[in-house]
């Protein structure tokens, strides 16, 4: 540590300069004691790679935080409302955290752990600038968290009603882009009224004892706000990128603007002219009226995936009379009851009242570790109920929004790329490109003529934008995934989207995704059972989500009971211990019967280990799916944990070369996708989320088929309503079609770019023509991705109306 004053004034956490005698610490120089204090708790944590993602990207901390600010967090009923989830040992809260601005942010709050060993991990979802903090409760409270968070620079955002908080805060923030677009519009149009005697060269002539120099300086006036407030984001962004050492979007807007106001002033000032200044306050109106647009476009296909799409799932309610019913997910009240099935995901928090509630909350914390819930206590949304039924009090509704960000947790990613580098890269080089064109431009013209050199340089640093470059793949992605939602397939992100179109391999799972899962026809071959046993299986095969059980459940139409002493096995069977009784429900060898030869898709019965017979059931293909299987333009794969029985069937039905393989447990399914990866195969694995779960998640593509319940796999990548299978190789021509329509449009940025700097090198251009011609290039982009993917919906999904009106 040193005490001396070192050369350099700029500080090392964020930038800015030091007035007056710096800080320092450890040889480096600091402009306050909290930006001090901040690097001396990220070095003692060896966190300081933070400042190698971009130098001085730290956020100012205030010189004395008050330590009391977060007192009312030791509230237990205040603290709960930040709770997003809780277990034995394990709490996760949800904080609002406006710093966040850039990857070291992110980094560095994905990183809290090594900062304190209380905190397990974070996630942080950059869009909404939330943090998801699970820490033990035991080590470090939530106030303790959130004076960790404000220490370094992160003070959380809270309010008592953070929900309306929220709301009252967007609107706030539309309001103010309202306002500075009004102000801006304005000027522009007052300043091209009073700049008319400029346009008609009657400068010299005299209105009323007024000459047009005093219009000059009213100009000049209303330019003032025009600059200062409309145009005051893009120096303070300029600003930004500047102090973290990459030049953003941004940059060359606000040199333009500074350029076209310094020459204005000099005109006027010298009374050589009457300025650019009609130009300037042009460009500030039609670039904030364009980034409008693109925002609304943004928030529409934001608002439309998280709130208007129809998420593919059902959930089972309980009436009064504790008759079941099932009602789409976005349905479910506060205070309903609702029942959770073994193997379905949990959509709502609920207070647990019957049943043994064993849950995996490995979709939440990315751990696979069950816990036990007791009577009475909270179970949270996106928990996986293992074995048995439980029935649920809803306490909060149904939020899509945050369960498809739990969707996207890291734990199921399977790609590290990163668009936000991509943007920030593209952004850095482009403008760099932009700045060496405009200042060139300029020299060129600059001997021989001076006005040119002003407004080539000035238009190109206006006509060349690279937004028009990287919003092509969010628009288009954003249409598609909307069409995709809207008839039945709903994928998590876009990055499955770009995936989709690159599959070459498609493995189905047969039972109850080729296959209906309700039989054609059940028999028992075997001893009679009693009623109070057969009832038993009933309610056995009714808590199950398998095809074959719900069609043996359907078969003994039995009232089923909940019985709390019940395991299912992936891939063999169910047992349960009743009246000190143990029934087995499954495989041949499951229940004991080793010598078996099967004969047909069955299912054995034991009790105390007495095998009694089995259930025979015949599969019928799902409607159209032979349609399909011959459309697909890859090699087709079928696995299927049954026998061989069925594939003289399915070869007759599909009457194409399959690869089939029966008998296939869950893992050896999985290990069957890993082969045909190892060959170089983009394999798409189409499934129920139930014995393939380990296959969806390992495929480059996974997609679970619903029926009626929330029974996917957390690590799928989509899923379908059942009844759009059929359709599967229309979205995958959707997705194909995307991709060329993102290079198509992404050529003609390329054009407009190209043509546009010809025109302002060559000083074709003014400063004005380009301000509009460059939100014009947005809006060029939007319409046609929005023509584009229409025309994708009218000519993929051409089949869909008489598929369904055909549908069995």
């Amino acid at each position: 540590m040193l005490n001396k004053t070192i050369e350099t004034t700029k500080c090392f956490h964020c930038g800015d300069f030091c007035m007056g005698l710096p800080v320092v610490f450890d040889e480096k120089a600091f402009c306050c004691k909290g930006c001090s204090s901040v690097y001396q708790i990220l070095n003692k944590s060896n966190l300081c790679e933070y400042y190698n993602i971009h130098d001085a990207s730290g956020v100012k901390l205030p010189e004395s935080p008050d330590q009391q600010k977060f007192g009312f967090l030791d509230n237990e009923k205040i603290a709960a409302s930040y709770i997003v989830f809780s277990k034995p040992n394990q709490l996760a809260v949800k904080f609002y955290l406006p710093q966040i601005h850039c990857s070291s942010c992110i980094w560095l709050l994905e990183n809290l752990q090594k900062v304190n060993d209380g905190i397990y991990f974070s996630s942080v979802h950059f869009p909404t600038k939330e943090a998801t903090i699970y820490f033990n409760p035991a080590a470090i409270t939530i106030r303790a968290i959130a004076e960790l968070l404000a220490s370094i620079g992160y003070e959380p955002y809270i309010t008592l009603d953070d929900g309306q908080q929220s709301k009252r805060q967007e609107k706030m923030v539309s309001r103010t882009a309202m306002v500075k677009i009004g102000i801006a519009g304005f000027c522009f149009a007052n300043i091209m009224m009073l700049s008319f005697p400029e346009y008609l060269g009657l400068e010299t002539i005299t209105v009323d004892g007024l000459t047009a120099n005093l219009f000059r300086y009213v100009n000049l006036l209303l330019a003032l706000p025009v600059l200062l407030y409309s145009g005051s984001e893009f120096f303070i962004n300029s600003w930004y990128s500047v102090k973290q050492q990459r030049l953003n979007i941004d940059a060359p807007i606000a040199l333009a603007l500074a350029v076209t106001f310094s020459r204005s002033v000099y005109e006027i000032i010298s009374g050589t002219g009457g300025g650019y200044l009609d130009s300037m306050s042009g460009i500030i109106f039609f670039m904030l009226l364009g980034r409008s647009f693109q925002t609304k476009t943004f928030a529409d296909l934001s608002f439309n995936r998280d709130y208007k799409s129809y998420f593919p799932v059902a959930v089972c309610l309980l009436d009064k009379n504790g008759l079941e019913s099932y009602i789409p997910v976005q349905e479910v009240q506060v205070d309903d009851t609702i029942r959770i099935r073994s193997n379905e995901v949990i959509p709502v928090d609920g207070m647990h009242l019957l049943g043994k509630a064993e849950i995996d909350y490995s979709f939440v914390t990315g751990e696979n570790e069950p816990t036990s819930v007791a009577i009475g206590d909270l179970v949270y949304a996106g928990g996986k109920q293992l074995n048995g039924s439980i029935d649920l009090l809803v306490v909060k509704p149904f939020s899509q929004s945050n369960f498809t960000r739990l969707w996207n947790n890291e734990a199921f990613k399977k790609t590290d790329k990163n668009v936000y580098s991509f943007t920030t890269v593209i952004s850095n080089y482009f403008s760099l490109a932009v700045l060496t064109v405009a200042f060139s431009s300029f020299a060129y013209w600059y001997p021989t003529n001076m006005a040119n050199a002003w407004q080539a340089m000035t238009a190109v640093l206006i006509v060349a934008c690279p937004c028009a470059l990287l919003i092509t793949a969010t628009f288009t992605e954003g249409f598609v995934l909307n069409i995709f939602s809207k008839h039945g397939l709903f994928l998590k992100n876009a990055q499955v989207l770009q995936t989709i179109a690159t599959v070459d391999q498609v493995v189905f799972d047969k039972t109850g995704t080729l296959t209906y899962p309700h039989a054609s026809s059940v028999e028992y071959i075997g001893d009679e059972i009693e009623n109070d046993h057969l009832q038993i299986i009933a309610s056995m095969a009714a808590q199950s989500l398998h095809p074959l059980s719900k069609a043996i459940a359907n078969k003994i139409s039995s009232a089923p009971r909940l019985l709390e002493h019940i395991k299912e096995v992936a891939g063999s069977g169910i047992e349960a211990w009743e009246n000190e009784t143990h029934y087995k429900l499954g495989s041949a060898s499951f229940v004991g019967n080793v010598s078996a030869e099967p004969i047909a898709s069955e299912v054995w019965v034991s009790i105390d280990n007495k095998v009694y017979g089995k259930f025979i059931i015949q599969n019928i293909l799902r409607a159209h799916v032979d349609r399909l299987i011959h459309e697909l333009p890859y090699p087709v794969a079928v696995l299927s944990g049954d026998n061989n029985n069925a594939e003289n069937y399915l070869k007759q039905q599909l009457q194409r070369p399959i690869s089939y393989h029966f008998n296939q447990s869950p893992q050896a399914k999985l290990a069957y996708i890993e082969s045909l990866q190892l060959s170089g195969k983009e394999v798409m694995m189409v499934g129920d989320g139930l014995n393939d779960a380990g296959a969806l998640s390992k495929s480059n593509v996974g997609i679970a088929v619903v029926d009626n319940t929330i029974q996917f796999s957390p690590a799928s990548d989509a899923i379908m309503l059942s009844d759009q299978l059929p359709l599967l190789d229309q979205y995958i021509k959707a997705a194909i079609w995307s991709k060329n329509l993102i290079k198509t449009t992404f050529v003609i940025s390329t054009l407009y770019n190209v043509i546009g700097l010809y025109f302002s090198v060559t000083a074709q251009m003014s400063p004005l023509v380009a301000a509009i011609l460059m939100p014009s290039s947005t809006f060029t982009i939007v319409i046609s991705t929005m023509l584009g993917a229409a025309l994708i919906e009218k000519f993929c999904f051409k089949h869909i109306a008489d598929l369904k009106n055909t549908h069995q």
